[in-house]
C-alpha cells in the first residue's frame, strides 16, 4: 500500500484531468416522477412536450373594447356597445359593423374583432363610447398559440426547474413531472483535532467549520447532505464512518489526504476493494486532492484547511454533484475583468484567488480579498469570483483582463 501511495505522490496531475477523471466515474442519477410543488430545484429527466396552446383562445391584453379597426376611421366617433365580457366569460355572439365589445383582460376576443382600445382611450356614455384614438390591427390582442404551442418542446431534459418553468409546467396542466433524483452526499470531517459543535473546545482542538461548509454547499444545489460526523485519525474509525455512507451517491471527506502520519483517507482508499485514481493536482490552494471508490461509492477526499476545501469543492465536488442531479451545466460562470491593483503569486500552478467582482462604469474590475492564506475563511465569505492565475506567470498588472470563476449566485 505504502508502494502505491509513494507512486501517486510523484504524480500530479491538472485542474482539467482531475475533473475529467471524475466526471467518468458519476453519472446522472435515475428518474422519479415528483408534483411540481416539489420540483423546484430539481433537473428534468424528459422533454416536457406542451398538449395545448397557451393561450388557448385569442383574448384581450387590456381592459378596454374589441372593435373592428374598419369602422374607426378618425378619432372621436362614436359606437354601440353591443355587450360586455368579463374575464372567464365567454362572447355571446360575433361583432357586429358599427358596434363594439366591452372587454376585461384576459376576456376571450368576440369574432370579427380585430383590436382592442384601451380603456383610458375612450369616453363611456350610456350605451355607447367614444373612441378618441385609431387602433392598428392585431393591437392589445394576445393570440391563440401566441406563447406556447401544442407540440411543441417547452423544456429540455437536464433543464433546471425554477420559479418560472414551475408556472411553465402549471399553465399546461403538468401536475407531476419526471425529475433526476436527488444526490445523496455523504460528509465526513476527519482529525482528532476536530470538534463538533455542542463539544467543548479545548486546548489543541479546532472547530468543524469544514463540515457545516459542505453540507450548506451540498444544500445549496439541491442535493441531500448525509452528515457523518467526524472521524478520529485512525483506519478502523475511517473504515466505520465509510460503512455507513455505503448508500450514499457521493462521499466528501475534508481532511486527511495529505502528508502527514495521520492523514489516512487515502490510505483508505488505496486498500484492497476501494481504489484510487489520484492524488495531488496541480492547483493552488488545493493541492492535496484524493479520488477514487470506497466500497463502490465515488469518493472526493478534499483537503482540510477551510479555503483548500471550499475552492476544491467547486472545482470537483460540484460538477460531480450537478452530473448526479442532471444537470448539463456543470462549471462555474466563467467572465474576464480588469484588475483592480497588481496581483502577484507563486508561480508553477494556477492559483486561484479569492476575488471581489465589481461593476465599474460598463466594465468588470475584481481584486483579491485581502490575505489569501488557505485557512482565511473569511477570504471566501467577502468574496465573490476566484481570479483564475495561470501557472506559467506569476506578475500580472493592474488593469490587465483577467479570467473570473464566479461561485456567489447571487452576484
Amino acid at each position: 500500500m505504502l508502494n502505491i501511495i509513494s507512486q501517486r505522490i510523484r504524480l500530479m496531475i491538472s485542474v482539467e484531468q482531475a475533473r475529467e477523471t471524475i466526471l467518468k466515474r458519476v453519472a446522472p442519477l435515475g428518474s422519479e416522477k415528483v408534483y411540481i410543488e416539489q420540483a423546484l430545484g430539481r433537473y428534468l429527466s424528459e422533454d416536457v412536450i406542451s398538449e395545448m396552446d397557451i393561450p388557448s383562445w385569442d383574448n384581450s391584453a387590456m381592459d378596454g373594447y374589441a372593435v373592428h379597426t374598419s369602422d374607426i376611421v378618425s378619432p372621436g366617433i362614436q359606437l354601440k356597445v353591443a355587450y360586455e365580457i368579463p374575464a372567464g366569460s365567454s362572447p355571446q355572439g360575433s361583432l357586429g359593423r358599427g358596434s363594439v365589445v366591452k372587454v376585461m383582460t384576459g376576456a376571450q376576443m368576440p369574432p370579427g374583432a380585430d383590436a382592442v382600445v384601451k380603456r383610458e382611450d375612450t369616453e363611456e356614455l350610456d350605451g355607447s363610447v367614444i373612441i378618441r384614438t385609431i387602433p392598428k390591427k392585431s393591437e392589445h390582442i394576445r393570440f391563440k398559440g401566441e406563447d406556447i404551442r401544442k407540440g411543441e418542446i417547452l423544456l429540455k431534459q437536464g433543464t433546471y426547474l425554477d420559479p418560472a418553468q414551475i408556472g411553465i409546467l402549471a399553465s399546461i396542466r403538468r401536475v407531476m413531472v419526471n425529475c433526476h433524483r436527488r444526490p445523496v452526499v455523504a460528509i465526513i470531517a476527519t482529525g482528532d483535532e476536530v470538534a463538533d459543535l455542542g463539544e467543548e473546545i479545548t486546548e489543541g482542538k479546532i472547530p468543524s467549520s469544514n463540515s457545516y461548509t459542505l453540507k450548506s454547499l451540498v444544500s445549496q444545489l439541491g442535493a441531500t447532505p448525509l452528515y457523518l460526523g467526524i472521524a478520529k485519525d485512525t483506519k478502523e474509525d475511517l473504515r466505520a464512518k465509510f460503512s455507513m455512507a455505503r448508500s450514499a451517491d457521493l462521499i466528501l471527506t475534508s481532511g486527511g489526504v495529505s502528508m502527514g502520519d495521520y492523514d489516512v483517507v487515502k490510505e483508505v482508499m488505496a486498500e484492497e476493494g476501494n481504489s484510487m485514481a489520484f492524488w495531488k493536482v496541480e492547483m493552488k490552494p488545493g493541492r492535496p486532492l484524493a479520488f477514487g471508490t470506497i466500497n463502490g461509492v465515488p469518493t472526493i477526499g478534499l483537503p482540510g484547511n477551510p479555503v483548500s476545501t471550499m475552492t476544491s469543492f467547486y472545482q470537483f465536488a460540484r460538477p460531480a454533484i450537478l452530473k448526479l442531479s442532471g444537470s448539463e451545466s456543470l462549471l462555474l460562470p466563467r467572465l474576464r475583468a480588469k484588475l483592480a491593483c497588481p496581483v502577484t503569486t507563486s508561480g508553477g500552478r494556477p492559483h486561484y484567488i479569492r476575488g471581489i467582482l465589481s461593476l465599474c462604469g460598463e466594465e468588470l474590475h475584481v481584486a483579491p480579498t485581502g490575505p489569501q492564506g488557505s485557512g482565511i475563511l473569511s477570504s471566501m465569505a467577502k468574496g465573490n469570483c476566484f481570479i483564475v492565475a495561470p501557472a506559467e506567470r506569476r506578475l500580472f498588472e493592474q488593469g490587465e483582463w483577467i479570467v473570473c470563476e464566479v461561485f456567489q449566485a447571487s452576484w
